[in-house]
């Protein structure tokens, strides 16, 4: 079997380490090569290899600083959040990147201090803005990390946040001093169904795990359910809030790490939320038995697939490295987001798998299983084969 060929971020292109003149699209790609490949288990060696960032150190003893991605598409309401987050008296000490200021300009009065490039604000919190590459500006960032306690990265409307995400996992350097807590997502309550079928939208819905359901003032009762279920019908997952005007308390913007962690005990990430009232009759939870894997898929559009599998089997860990390997070389470019909580026939502790495209997490789970223990897996993406996935993962049983 030819060795694994890793790729990493590198001023805003990803770089082949082998041949640093060219510029690849993928991480964790694998050319030219054989299939069976034992992915999840370099991936963990990869993430071992960021958490010893510090000689004689690793990540139980530093704490990473936590990100909040927020984004959403055109007119969502994201810069009037940016802008509470500079400008109003909370107490946090927060950097904001932006990748390019808003229409709505910062008044040169909340600006206390203003470097080259990253701007102190009257409440305490930084400010800058990307001008060719991500990177570069969270390593500046660095420089002044006593300064603020967590960051904020703000996407253009027309942006697919998956690249900005697999920053934080492909990037060792990034790796081992931030982590994303939070993918955020704003949508405009009254206008998502004109936006719903651009890639870029869909996207933006399907990476996050709040999304922060905006302006619901403006639209009726049967109108906003039809929005929710366009929401349901691309990220099951997610965490639903109805504000208006981008009001969403700063706990639940701060007070996350739901990104990277295990689903919720009972599934409470598909609890839709109104103005912080949580109405469990609105949960689309099944609390019933499951002895097999379940299949629920969802089309918003002929190419839109939201993919889920549930079961109590124990998964053979050989079957599911080949098979969702082999499942990401070949459709990585269509493969959005993959989440699952799994139990592995040679493990105690259940396994937290998460991938965006064909960048691939790995982390070990304080989760003990039993026999009652329910694996989960889910996958968003455009034109997968459900019936394939639904045999490759069934394949994957011990």
């Amino acid at each position: 079997m030819k060795q694994l060929r890793f790729f990493r971020f590198s001023q805003g292109a990803l770089k082949d380490k082998k041949n640093p003149g060219s510029t690849k699209t993928s991480v964790l790609c694998i050319s030219y090569q054989e299939v069976g490949f034992l992915l999840l288990e370099r991936a963990e060696v990869i993430t071992r290899q960021i958490k010893q960032s510090l000689p004689g150190e690793n990540m139980s003893t530093k704490s990473r600083i936590p990100v909040t991605i927020i984004t959403g598409f055109l007119g969502s309401g994201k810069t009037t959040l940016v802008n509470r987050i500079l400008s109003e008296s909370h107490g946090l000490r927060i950097a904001v990147i932006e990748n390019e200021f808003g229409e709505e300009s910062i008044d040169d009065a909340l600006l206390v201090d203003s470097g080259e490039s990253i701007f102190k604000m009257s409440n305490g919190c930084l400010c800058c803005s990307i001008n060719d590459d991500l990177i570069d500006t969270l390593l500046s960032l660095l420089e002044r990390k006593e300064e603020f306690d967590h960051v904020v990265i703000e996407t253009t409307g027309v942006a697919n946040p998956g690249p900005v995400i697999q920053t934080f996992i492909a990037n060792e350097e990034i790796a081992a001093e931030y982590e994303v807590a939070s993918v955020i997502t704003l949508v405009d309550a009254l206008h998502l169904g004109q936006h719903i079928d651009k890639k870029e939208c869909i996207q933006q819905v399907a990476l996050a795990d709040l999304i922060c359901l905006n302006k619901v003032d403006l639209v009726e009762a049967d109108a906003l359910a039809k929005t929710i279920a366009m929401i349901r019908d691309i990220n099951k997952l997610a965490e639903i809030r109805q504000v208006e005007r981008s009001a969403l308390k700063f706990a639940e913007i701060f007070d996350r790490d739901q990104f990277s962690s295990a689903f919720a005990e009972e599934d409470h990430g598909c609890c839709d939320h109104n103005h912080g009232d949580h109405d469990h009759g609105s949960c689309d939870h099944d609390h019933g038995d499951h002895h097999h894997s379940h299949l629920a898929h969802e089309h918003h559009s002929s190419d839109f697939v939201s993919v889920a599998f549930k079961t109590k089997k124990p998964l053979d860990p050989a079957k599911f490295n080949a098979w969702f390997g082999q499942l990401l070389l070949k459709d990585g470019d269509s493969i959005y987001r993959a989440k699952g909580i799994l139990k592995f026939s040679n493990r105690k502790e259940a396994k937290i798998i998460q991938a965006v495209h064909r960048i691939v997490e790995a982390t070990d789970s304080s989760i003990s299983m039993d026999d009652a223990f329910e694996s989960r897996f889910v996958m968003i993406g455009e034109n997968l084969d459900v019936e394939a996935l639904k045999a490759g993962f069934e394949g994957c049983y011990a």
